[in-house]
């Protein structure tokens, strides 16, 4: 299975984005209402902010990870903070070094973008498998809170451990 990682930059492929997010909408186990979902699943493409794309031998998305900068308590201006919108990767990937990858073309990305970052945070509904491999990897502590949405857990990893951990394995150059 070969797999190729993009940066997404044109609007045909913030249009595939779009799609593939929306068609695994239910598999994206969103913890918000639809309404909401969509604003966050669409936020990178009309934020003008960052999608990144894996494709197979047929040119098919396989994967993608996108993110916007800053946060809405901070009306977007705290820019140094990193909002993971989406990371899905199909299940017959996840096997894969596709999920490093991503990682490494994002953390690639922020350094050729010369911004300052200061995190990476992202929310999910209560997830084992997805705790276990942010704190186990990363060594950070998930924050449960309550909302108008029910509970969900925060993560909030520090970018120079991000960094670290993705140099730690062999680099694909991609800037």
């Amino acid at each position: 299975m070969q797999v190729e990682v993009m940066r997404v930059s044109a609007f045909m492929y913030e249009q595939r984005y779009m799609e593939y997010v929306l068609d695994r909408y239910i598999q994206l186990n969103m913890p918000y209402p639809f309404t909401v979902s969509f604003n966050y699943l669409a936020s990178p493409v009309l934020m003008d902010e960052e999608i990144f794309l894996a494709l197979d031998d047929e040119h098919q998305i396989v994967g993608c990870l996108s993110f916007i900068r800053g946060t809405a308590e901070h009306n977007y201006e705290n820019r140094e903070v990193i909002q993971l919108q989406v990371f899905y990767i199909d299940p017959p990937y996840r096997s894969t070094k596709l999920f490093l990858e991503l990682l490494q073309l994002m953390v690639q990305c922020l350094q050729y973008l010369e911004e300052p970052v200061k995190e990476l945070q992202f929310w999910t509904k209560e997830d084992s498998i997805i705790r276990s491999l942010v704190t186990k990897r990363l060594a950070i502590e998930a924050q449960q809170h309550q909302s108008v949405y029910g509970s969900l857990v925060s993560y909030v990893i520090p970018y120079e451990m991000l960094e670290k951990y993705v140099s730690s394995f062999p680099q694909i150059d991609y800037f």
